[in-house]
Order: C-alpha cells, then structure tokens, then sequence
C-alpha cells in the first residue's frame, strides 16, 4: 500500500523564469527507457511478483526490493512536480483570443508539455 500526502516529500526550489527545454530534458528522466516510470513498473512487478516472501531467509529480499517500489513512487511525483515548476509562466493566460498563448510551444523542444498539461 502507499500511503499519500498532500505535500511533495521534498521543497524544491522554484526557477528563477520559466525554461520549457529543460522540462524536457527532465521529462527523459521521467519517462525515458531507464526514467522513473520505468524502474516503478519494474520494482513493483518484481515486489508483486516475490514468491516464498514469508519464508524467514528471502523476507529481507522481499522487503527491500517493496520499499524501493515504493521510494520510486515518490520519485515519479518529484520529478513530475520539477516538469511543472520549470513550465510554470513559460505561457502567458489572458483574455485576447487573438494572441498565441502556445507560441513559446514552437520554440520549445517538447510541445507535448503545453498541450497535455492545461
């Protein structure tokens, strides 16, 4: 079970202006072949997977192979909220639908970020 709490584990601090390339340079750190969501799916299989887990000489095994799974969670959640800060003001909000409120997506290496994250 993971137990959650509305607050990231760990302050970060918040960029000095908005820097959408590096969102998507930290963005391969989240999702990339060896990123974060990579190395959860594993742990957890392998934690779900563990058979003989009640035996007295593999629980060990058992337990730090779970709590890395777990760990990997939190991980997800700083890097993701790393992504966020570094994109945060890099659009600017208003009300003149005339204006390109997505033009700095054209300039940015991952245009995904300004479409799926509102």
């Amino acid at each position: 079970m993971i137990t959650r709490h509305d607050r990231v584990a760990v302050d970060l601090p918040k960029p000095k202006s908005p820097n959408p390339n590096g969102a998507s340079l930290v963005q391969e750190l989240l999702g990339g072949k060896f990123g974060e969501m990579s190395t959860l799916m594993n742990y957890t299989f392998q934690s779900m997977n563990f058979r003989g887990r009640d035996q007295d000489h593999a629980r060990p095994f058992y337990d730090l192979i779970a709590n890395i799974a777990a760990e990997e969670h939190n991980h997800i959640e700083l890097v993701t909220y790393t992504i966020n800060l570094l994109l945060s003001g890099a659009s600017e909000r208003g009300t003149d639908p005339t204006t390109a409120p997505l033009g700095v997506a054209n300039e940015s290496r991952n245009s995904l970020h300004f479409i799926a994250s509102g």
